[in-house]
Parts: structure tokens; C-alpha cells; sequence
């Protein structure tokens, strides 16, 4: 199958306000301490993984036969703020570890809302990105 690139392209605007657009979507990205029009990266990261696990789960249903009536996802990161101030921390920059609770409307039992939330999270793209380690270049010009 071939593969597919996405591409996002952003500009930081006034304060600490970012703007992309997004296929034909217009995303801001902004801190609460600044104008706050918009999430901060963190947020939106988290917002990621939790929409991704919520299609895939809709898709996931579909190709198994079973309605899902709903999937309410709830994704936490603790993170020592620390590294990204440019101070010394024993903590990774990022996510020190990240929770996903999903709560499955669906007529299946506790352990095939399991089962299910497992094949879900190994189809999910931003998950997997996540558990494996993706190669990430940078360069400045």
C-alpha cells in the first residue's frame, strides 16, 4: 500500500499564539498565561491521541459487526514542567507516562471492552508513534 505524507505548516502570530492551517482547518495553538484563544501544545497533543483512539474504535466496531453507541476517551500526561523551562530534571522533557481510560458503549462485557481497547490502541497511528520510536530530523534556515 502506499504510503500517505501529511504536512502541517504554522506561524507564530502575536504573543504566544500559533496558527496552522490544517487541511482546510484553521488550528491556533496559545498559552492560558498568554491570550489563551486557543489550547496549549500539550492539550492538543493529548487531544491527538484521544481522537485518534475514538475513530479507529468507530472503524474498529464497524469492520467487527458490533455498534458502538458512543466512546468517551480520556487521556492524562504528567509531565515535569522543569525541562521545558530549561532547568535540570531527573524527567524526560515530555510525558513522564500518559493514561488512557476508555469508557465503551457497547454491548460487550469488561473483557471485550478490553480486548477491544487493545486492538484499537495497536491501530491507532498517534499510539503506536507514541510506544515506538519515530525518527524526528531539524534543521533551521
Amino acid at each position: 500500500m502506499a504510503t500517505k505524507t501529511y504536512r502541517v505548516t504554522s506561524e507564530m502570530t502575536s504573543g504566544w499564539q500559533v496558527r496552522a492551517e490544517v487541511g482546510q482547518h484553521r488550528m491556533i495553538i496559545d498559552q492560558a498565561s498568554a491570550g489563551d484563544t486557543g489550547p496549549n501544545p500539550l492539550d492538543t497533543f493529548l487531544f491527538a491521541l484521544a481522537g485518534c483512539v475514538s475513530t479507529i474504535a468507530k472503524m474498529t466496531a464497524r469492520e467487527q459487526g458490533f455498534e458502538l453507541r458512543g466512546i468517551r476517551v480520556d487521556v492524562s500526561g504528567e509531565l515535569n514542567p522543569a525541562g521545558l523551562a530549561g532547568k535540570p530534571s531527573e524527567d524526560p522533557v515530555g510525558f513522564k507516562h500518559i493514561d488512557i481510560q476508555a469508557d465503551i458503549d457497547a454491548d460487550l462485557d469488561e473483557a471485550a471492552k478490553q480486548a477491544f481497547l487493545e486492538l484499537v490502541c495497536a491501530r491507532c497511528p498517534v499510539h503506536d508513534n507514541l510506544l515506538r520510536a519515530t525518527p524526528v530530523s531539524h534543521q533551521g534556515r
